[in-house]
């Protein structure tokens, strides 16, 4: 009787606790949310890399929790960022449901837009009011066109450079596995690699980041020690840049109507020899919500003449700049004319960075800034009467100059290499002269038509001696009159 009373009382305990737990099915769940556990001196180091910052150029951002503000409804942050040889330090106030920046100093503004779209990221799917459990089979959907599941992708144990963690992935797979480490116990991943979604190819990282190092310190670490730097050794008297408050924007078609070209500028009034900040997409004119993949352009500053002040993709030692999924942001150091700066932006075409691109929706979008005078001491900039010209004047029976844009200079290159062909380079050359993007002078009474003449081997030779700087513009133009005055290259006049 003693033993069929405690086995009714055993059982009936079960079921119990059995609808308890039913009852709260997720009592032993690990949530978690970006910035949970976050308090004052908590710092924490990464190497990071984010597409819309310069293509994914790898840089160093750390911070660290001064306090908290005085409503009690955020952290300040002193964040640093190390980009290069530019070294950049200010207070972000980020919110404490999610970490997104509520407030940045204007020279870190940036830096805490990369630090949003990696660091703190999945704050879009769990907050400190829905956090989500880490073993999840259902965190949402990306953003993309089709958008994949977020989901836990199971444990694992992770060694970065800050040391070895248990981490739970969040994750989905399109192509690639896109993969977040999360520890339970950090207020942040301790490594991630997301990839852009593109429609065909190889997808280029989207963001990188690993943990460098972690803790907590009552006082100032010895890491942020440092003091900000003028970009590319411009003047420390130079504004820097704010997108929010001090920029302006537009969008124009290219010349040739293959696209249409969104730009926004900062600061809206920018002096010679400081830096200048742009953000670009390139978008379809048939529907500005989609962009152009694989874009290879580039951004040149010129005279009231049309000649060639800088490249900015020379000056970074580049044929040209590069936006993997059609945006890039990229900050420059004006060099240009007062009291305005002539700028163009050329659309050279598409194709993976550094080979000969498909010209199809080549273009240029040309636009001025009101530009201010340099700052005592800085001679990057170029006043209105000391203008440098690389225009060449060809000396055959003619008077009129030769102007040839050093983006030129690209298809030059290709064609004395293989990499284009024949009728690629001429109809390269054809559209620009017909355009007017280059004047060629043409001898009095000319006639030419179409041929279809070989291309002489001189010519293919010129074009890479050109392209490399081994002979001047005159001798490049007199390979073009060559074509053009034997029926090779036509002219409609």
């Amino acid at each position: 009787m003693k033993s069929g009373s405690f086995l009714l009382v055993t059982v009936a305990a079960s079921v119990i606790m059995i609808g308890a737990l039913a009852a709260v099915p997720n009592a032993f769940a690990v949530t978690w949310y970006p910035g949970e556990g976050l308090k004052q001196g908590d710092y924490y180091r990464y190497n990071v890399c984010w597409t819309d910052w310069h293509n994914c150029d790898p840089l160093e951002i750390d911070f660290w929790v001064k306090n908290q503000t005085s409503d009690g409804t955020g952290l300040n942050l002193e964040m640093l960022a190390i980009d290069g040889s530019t070294v950049q330090k200010g207070i972000v106030t980020i919110g404490t449901v999610t970490p997104d920046p509520i407030y940045s100093d204007p020279n870190i503004s940036d830096y805490s837009s990369v630090y949003k779209n990696t660091l703190a990221w999945l704050d879009a799917f769990s907050t400190k009011i829905s956090a989500q459990d880490l073993g999840s089979p259902a965190w949402g959907r990306t953003g993309s066109v089709g958008g994949q599941t977020v989901a836990s992708m199971g444990q694992q144990s992770v060694t970065v450079p800050a040391g070895t963690f248990n981490t739970w992935i969040i994750g989905w797979h399109k192509d690639v596995d896109n993969m977040i480490w999360v520890a339970p116990n950090l207020a942040f991943p301790v490594k991630a690699i997301v990839y852009t979604d593109v429609t065909s190819g190889t997808p280029p990282p989207d963001y990188t980041l690993q943990l460098i190092q972690q803790g907590n310190s009552p006082t100032e670490p010895s890491f942020l020690n440092v003091t900000s730097t003028g970009l590319g050794g411009s003047n420390p008297n130079c504004p820097a840049s704010d997108m929010v408050n001090d920029a302006t924007q537009a969008t124009a078609t290219t010349d040739s109507n293959s696209m249409i070209i969104f730009y926004r500028f900062s600061p809206s009034t920018p002096h010679l020899g400081c830096p200048m900040e742009f953000r670009l997409s390139f978008e379809k004119v048939f529907d500005q919500t989609q962009k152009y993949s694989n874009v290879q352009y580039n951004i040149y500053t010129v005279d009231n003449q049309g000649n060639q002040i800088d490249s900015i993709a020379q000056d970074s030692g580049r044929d040209s700049l590069f936006a993997p999924v059609g945006d890039d942001d990229l900050t420059i150091i004006l060099k240009g004319t007062t009291p305005v700066t002539n700028f163009v932006i050329a659309a050279l075409g598409t194709g993976p960075q550094g080979s000969a691109p498909d010209t199809s929706i080549a273009g240029l979008v040309n636009f001025t800034v009101n530009t201010l005078p340099p700052f005592g001491g800085n001679t990057t900039g170029t006043n209105s009467g000391t203008q440098p010209s690389t225009t060449a004047t060809s000396s055959a029976n003619t008077t009129q100059s030769t102007v040839i844009p050093a983006w030129i200079k690209n298809n030059a290159k290709w064609w004395s290499q293989g990499q284009i062909g024949d009728d690629q380079f001429v109809q390269g050359i054809q559209y620009m002269i017909q355009n007017g993007i280059i004047q060629i002078p043409v001898q009095s009474g000319s006639n030419a038509t179409a041929g279809t003449q070989q291309i002489p081997a001189w010519i293919k030779n010129n074009a890479g001696w050109w392209a490399s700087g081994q002979i001047g513009d005159d001798q490049f133009v007199q390979g073009l009159q060559y074509m053009i005055e034997n029926g090779i290259i036509k002219i409609n006049s």
